[in-house]
């Protein structure tokens, strides 16, 4: 094969993955260069899903939202939480819920937040006050799966618009790098075998625009893209020359890695959005770095700080961390939490 084909097939092959990377990088480099200044407490007007988003971007993962949720509705003041030894966790609805406080006005992304958190509290208590945790009916853990999509759904739609169109620029320039690749490779060869290489372009596309939606859709799509795209890439490649092999097999593997790692993760965020982001970021590292006499002195002036802060510190995934320095500061029990085993909830 003609060196100039050689380098001209991996300029085709390194573009997408190289363009993708650099989006990444610059995605990265504007996060880390948001401002974050001292925080005691999350953005004004934040809901723990407002949160989750506005911190981990369109790649929040919303399965673990129902404890925060539960906290944050009792803290102010929607429900009361008891433990009960046979049925889980007791929920007294008190009050329908209202939007964030001190948001003064919902932005987009607030409002589908606040509106799959209503959908989700109205339809706990859809038929009585009182929801038991570990006693729901099937049809509230739909309800749950629900909402956890639609969290899911309002992440996706959180990312910016130069992020969405690096991304689709990323999908397309790598569909283009294999086709081509195949084409040259084939083409230089002389041989209609290239022609079995259609089988894993169309797999490798396909598996990567399939979402994971269930353990049953994973179980069948893992093994059929395997043998749909697998054996017939196999077979071409044991065909050729080993020259055009290597850069089949170099264009395939660089299209999965954009597909399926690099431009997912494509995150280049807006400056209000990297001010929200800096924000948090600043709010976590004072937890995580403040020294116990300095949270004492924050819960001495504000005696529901920590109850306040719980629901996000799930959020960030620092409860551990925080546990460890406040059994230390006396607290006394929130007058919405009736039990003994707080830690249970809690942490």
């Amino acid at each position: 094969m003609n060196i100039w084909l050689i380098v001209l097939c991996a300029l085709i092959i390194c573009t997408p993955i190289g363009f993708s990377t650099g989006a990444l990088i610059y995605g990265a480099v504007i996060k880390h260069r948001a401002t974050r200044p001292v925080e005691y407490y999350p953005p004004r007007g934040s809901s723990p899903i407002d949160v989750l988003i506005k911190y981990y971007g369109h790649r929040a993962d919303t399965h673990a939202l129902l404890n925060p949720m539960m906290l944050y509705w009792a803290e102010r003041g929607f429900i009361t939480i008891e433990e009960d030894c046979k049925r889980g966790l007791k929920l007294t609805k008190l009050k329908d819920i209202e939007p964030p406080a001190n948001a003064t006005r919902l932005t987009k992304s607030q409002k589908r937040n606040f509106d799959a958190e209503t959908t989700l509290f109205n339809a706990l208590f859809a038929h009585n006050k009182v929801f038991y945790t570990l006693a729901a009916q099937s049809s509230h853990n739909k309800t749950v799966s629900t909402f956890i999509k639609d969290c899911k759904k309002s992440a996706n739609l959180s990312r910016s618009r130069i992020a969405r169109k690096c991304s689709i620029v990323s999908y397309i320039a790598t569909g283009l790098s294999m086709v081509l690749v195949t084409l040259i490779c084939g083409l230089s060869d002389g041989g209609p075998q290239y022609l079995m290489m259609i089988f894993p372009i169309v797999g490798v596309i396909a598996f990567c625009s399939i979402p994971n939606d269930g353990e049953t859709i994973a179980l069948i799509k893992y093994p059929f893209f395997a043998v749909w795209g697998g054996a017939p890439a196999g077979i071409a490649l044991s065909i050729y020359p080993r020259t055009i092999s290597i850069l089949i097999a170099c264009a395939l593997i660089a299209s999965i890695i954009t597909l399926t790692i690099t431009a997912p993760r494509i995150d280049i965020r807006t400056p209000k959005s990297a001010d929200i982001y800096g924000r948090i970021c600043a709010f976590k590292t004072f937890l995580r770095d403040a020294e116990i006499d300095r949270l004492e002195t924050l819960v001495k002036d504000d005696p529901n700080y920590f109850f306040d802060i719980l629901p996000y510190c799930y959020v960030l995934k620092i409860t551990d961390t925080l546990k460890a320095k406040f059994d230390h500061i006396s607290l006394d029990g929130p007058s919405w939490y009736l039990g003994d085993m707080r830690d249970t909830l809690m942490f």
